[in-house]
C-alpha cells in the first residue's frame, strides 16, 4: 500500500515538473525583442572632431526580466573607415520596464571625409529561467549626415571703420579698424581678400592691405590693415570701400569655402581738419612794409608759406587788404587781388608779394588816433591738383608812426 502511494506521488510530481517545464519553455520561446529607440544627435562639430550624443532607450515588453549585454557601437564613414568604437556594459531590465543608456561618441576625422557616418549597434538580449537560457541578437543601424550642416557654413560678419589719417607724399594715409565675427562652431581662415575704394563715379581712389588671420569659432577678431587713397579722393562726393573674398574652414576632415562681400562708406573730411591734425599746423606768415612817394604811400605785403607737409601745397584766390584799426573798428583803406597762385613744394617755402597804393588824399581821411595798420590776406590753401581747399586768413599788425 505504501509503495503504491509513493508511486502515485512520484507520478504527480513528474507531471507537475513536465507542465512547469513546458510553460517555461513556452515563455522562453515567446521571448520578445525589446523595443529599442536610438537617438544620435550632433552636439559638437569642429575642425578636428565631432561629438555624437547617443541615447539608447530599451523598453522591456516581456513579463519577465531580460538582460542586455555586449552592446557595441561601431561608426564608419562612406569609405568604410572606422572612425569610432564604443562599448556599453548593459544590464538587467525589469519586466515591463525600460532603461536608458547615454554615451558620447567622439569622432576623430584624421584627414578622412566624414560627411556621412553610419553607426551600427549590435548586442544581445537574453532571459534566464533556472537552468534554461534564451538569447536573441540585436542589430541596428543609424545614419548621421553632416552635409546639410556643412553646406550651411556661415560667412563672417564684418564691422569696418575707415578714417583719413594724415597727408603723405603719395596720398592720404588711412586709419582702418576691421573687426570680424565668426558665427560658426569651427575656426575660419580669411583668404583671397580684395579691396577697392571707389568714388561715386566708380573711379578707383585707393585700397586697403589686410593681413590675413585665423578667426576662432564664436569669437570676434581684429584684422590688421593699412591703406592709402589718392589726393583727388577729397573731391569725391562719396567714397565706398568694397571688400570681398573667401573664408575657409576645415570641417569633418575636408575643406569648405564660403564667399563674402561687404560694402562700407568712408567719411571724407574737410581739408582743414587734415591740416590741423599735423604737429605743426602754422605754416603761413605775413610781412609788410611801406614806402612814401610823391603821390602817396605804397604798402608792400608779402605772404610766405612754409610747407612742412610731405606733399606740394597751393594757395589760390588770394586777396590782400590794408585796414586802419582803432579799438574794435576796422577801416579798409586799400586792397589788391593777386591772380597768380603760390606753389610751395614739400619741405620748401613759397612766397608772393603785392603792393597796395594809398593816396595822400585817402591818408588825410584817416583818424589820427588810429592804433594800428593791419594787413590781411584771405584765400584758400590746398593740395596741388585737388579742388577741395581750406579757407584761410592771416593778419599782420604794424604801428605806422607817420599816421600818429
Amino acid at each position: 500500500m505504501r509503495r503504491k502511494i509513493f508511486t502515485i506521488i512520484i507520478l504527480i510530481v513528474t507531471i507537475i515538473n513536465i507542465l512547469l517545464g513546458s510553460i517555461i519553455i513556452f515563455n522562453i520561446q515567446i521571448l520578445e525583442t525589446p523595443e529599442i529607440t536610438i537617438d544620435i544627435e550632433l552636439s559638437i562639430l569642429d575642425t578636428e572632431k565631432a561629438v555624437l550624443k547617443t541615447i539608447i532607450d530599451v523598453n522591456n515588453t516581456n513579463d519577465f526580466e531580460i538582460i542586455m549585454k555586449n552592446i557595441k557601437i561601431i561608426t564608419t564613414n562612406l569609405e568604410g573607415y572606422e572612425v569610432a568604437q564604443l562599448y556599453i556594459k548593459g544590464g538587467a531590465i525589469s519586466p515591463n520596464n525600460n532603461k536608458t543608456y547615454k554615451r558620447d561618441i567622439i569622432i576623430s576625422f584624421n584627414e578622412h571625409n566624414s560627411k556621412v557616418l553610419t553607426s551600427k549597434i549590435t548586442g544581445e538580449v537574453g532571459a534566464n529561467f533556472f537552468f534554461i537560457q534564451k538569447t536573441l541578437p540585436i542589430k541596428l543601424g543609424v545614419v548621421t549626415n553632416f552635409e546639410k550642416i556643412i553646406n550651411e557654413l556661415s560667412a563672417p560678419i564684418f564691422n569696418i571703420n575707415v578714417d583719413f589719417d594724415k597727408i603723405e607724399k603719395e596720398g592720404i594715409k588711412l586709419i582702418s579698424k576691421i573687426n570680424v565675427y565668426n558665427p560658426n562652431s569651427f575656426d575660419l581662415y580669411i583668404k583671397n581678400i580684395s579691396t577697392i575704394i571707389e568714388s561715386e563715379k566708380k573711379e578707383t581712389m585707393g585700397n586697403l592691405k589686410i593681413f590675413y588671420k585665423k578667426i576662432p569659432a564664436k569669437k570676434t577678431t581684429q584684422l590688421n590693415c593699412s591703406g592709402m587713397v589718392l589726393f583727388k579722393a577729397l573731391d569725391a562726393k562719396t567714397l565706398t570701400l568694397n571688400l570681398s573674398g573667401y573664408a575657409g574652414a576645415k570641417i569633418a576632415g575636408f575643406d569648405k569655402n564660403v564667399s563674402f562681400y561687404v560694402k562700407s562708406f568712408i567719411n571724407i573730411p574737410d581739408l582743414d581738419k587734415l591740416f590741423l591734425s599735423e604737429e605743426k599746423p602754422t605754416f603761413l606768415s605775413i610781412k609788410f612794409d611801406e614806402k612814401f612817394t610823391l603821390q602817396g604811400v605804397i604798402i608792400y605785403v608779402g605772404l610766405e608759406i612754409n610747407n612742412t607737409y610731405k606733399v606740394d601745397l597751393e594757395a589760390r584766390d588770394l586777396v590782400f587788404k590794408v585796414y586802419t584799426v582803432k579799438g574794435e573798428a576796422y577801416n579798409l583803406i586799400g586792397k589788391n587781388d593777386v591772380i597768380e597762385k603760390i606753389n610751395a613744394k614739400s619741405g620748401k617755402t613759397g612766397i608772393t608779394t603785392t603792393d597796395i597804393f594809398i593816396s595822400y588824399k585817402r591818408l588825410l581821411s584817416i583818424d589820427w588816433s588810429t592804433d594800428w595798420i593791419m594787413a590781411s590776406v584771405t584765400g584758400r590753401v590746398g593740395i596741388k591738383g585737388v579742388n577741395q581747399s581750406a579757407l584761410l586768413e592771416i593778419r599782420g599788425y604794424q604801428s605806422l608812426h607817420p599816421f600818429k
